[in-house]
């Protein structure tokens, strides 16, 4: 009977040796887990806020970099940006075969900071500083500047609706609210969102936006443009080769005394595609005239990506009321061809593939030829004791490749061809390099 009981003893210690080695080796790779992940916890607090990447997808209405703010937890500070190195060269002659008298330029064209605080999960500040042309300049614009270009305060109620009050991008066009150099092809931003929709155009103002299923909106009440030059704030008015452009005062004492509304809405009915428009009305003529000076601006655009292949289309036109009255407290003459526009119109379409998406080799890396096509007019229709500057009216195509060999940075080639109704345009090439954090 011994003998009986001791062999079953040895049995049952023989079966539980195997189960304590599994449990035993259970908890060591439990132990190895809790070490890896403590391991990475300790290595991101000594990289703090350098070991994060930036925000994988945009907020609305924003590029990716001045995205970040939104995707940190409460009492964070968020800090990104963005850059911009390009080369011009242009070409010796005209259309007509005249001389050109164009020199090929390199310019830091821009070195942006973000700067965002998240108060809480409902309230959160952002801003966007931006250096220009590498100086000061003394306050040349050509020579450089320092402005800023967003700084604003956002209360979210809920998903569709939030407050938004400071200095806000104008919600218009495809490159205006995201303008950062991985976010759009060619060197240079699109002609037709630098005359037709002045880019980058920022304004003091306050509004609500907010997202409902696959609908976004902006919409905001902003102080308007101002029509005639003025010294402070600093404005060169209306003018026939930008239209718009040069009315914007960027919130700098911004003259108050006329308003403008700006209204967007985008809709994204299947993964990939997104179609909407935006309208911009006001005043511009701040108390400088006796005439009112109405102010309109609409655009409709889309984009669209599928596997590799991308497509952007954008039409804009505006319109200046009581243009005549403008020219005269401009000092521009009856029977110039100078003269501020009574409409104006513009629009480009855009198509680029990434021929490395299929690459295995290549993860991580995007490579897209493209091309664009702009069409536009400074100078439509004008008042009547005035003439056209044919050489406002522009055709411009652009064929060049976008490489990134990771997300955040960029590198451009494209060939430009510029033509105008007067044969005074000048080809050129242009070369840059981008990148955000």
């Amino acid at each position: 009977m011994k003998t009986t009981l001791h062999l079953a003893a040895i049995a049952l210690l023989a079966l539980a040796r195997p189960a304590r080695a599994q449990a035993d080796d259970k908890r060591i790779q439990d132990l190895e887990r809790k070490v890896g992940v403590l391991t990475e916890e300790i290595e991101r607090l000594k990289l703090g806020e350098s070991a994060e990447e930036p925000a994988p997808q945009a907020v609305p209405g924003l590029g990716s970099a001045a995205s970040k703010v939104y995707q940190k937890a409460s009492r964070k500070v968020s800090i990104g940006g963005y850059g911009e190195l390009n080369y011009q060269n242009f070409s010796r002659r005209q259309q007509n075969a005249d001389p050109s008298g164009r020199r090929a330029t390199s310019d830091l064209a821009r070195a942006v900071f973000y700067v965002g605080y998240k108060f809480n999960d409902w309230i959160l500040f952002n801003s966007e500083i931006e250096f220009e042309h590498a100086s000061s300049g003394e306050g040349a614009e050509t020579r450089g500047e320092v402005e800023i270009e967003q700084a604003y305060l956002d209360f979210k109620l809920s998903e569709p609706l939030g407050i938004r009050v400071g200095h806000v991008i104008v919600p218009m066009g495809l490159v205006n609210e995201a303008h950062e150099p991985t976010a759009f092809h060619g060197v240079l931003r699109p002609n037709v969102e630098n005359n037709i929709i002045p880019s980058t155009w920022h304004e003091n103002g306050v509004g609500v936006f907010g997202r409902a299923g696959p609908v976004t909106y902006r919409s905001y009440i902003l102080a308007g443009l101002t029509a005639v030059a003025t010294t402070d704030p600093t404005a060169d008015g209306f003018t026939a080769e930008s239209a718009l452009r040069e009315g914007r005062t960027e919130g700098s004492n911004s003259f108050a005394e006329d308003k403008a509304w700006a209204t967007r809405v985008d809709v994204a009915p299947i993964p990939g595609v997104v179609v909407g428009g935006s309208v911009y009305v006001g005043q511009a003529g701040q108390g400088q005239l006796q005439a009112h000076v109405p102010v309109s601006l609409w655009d409709v655009h889309g984009t669209a990506e599928y596997q590799g292949a991308e497509l952007k289309a954008l039409y804009a036109q505006g319109h200046i009321g009581n243009a005549d009255s403008v020219n005269l407290a401009q000092a521009i003459a009856p029977g110039s061809n100078a003269s501020v526009a009574r409409d104006f119109f513009g629009g480009y379409v855009e198509a680029a593939y990434d021929v490395l998406r299929l690459a295995p080799w290549a993860k991580g890396q995007y490579l897209a030829p493209f091309f664009r096509y702009e069409r536009y007019d400074t100078q439509r229709r004008v008042p009547g004791a005035w003439t056209k500057d044919p050489a406002n009216s522009r055709v411009e195509y652009t064929l060049g490749l976008s490489y990134k060999p990771i997300p955040q940075v960029v590198v451009k080639i494209d060939q430009q061809w510029k033509l105008n109704q007067a044969r005074t345009g000048v080809n050129q090439w242009n070369l840059g390099v981008g990148y955000i954090f």
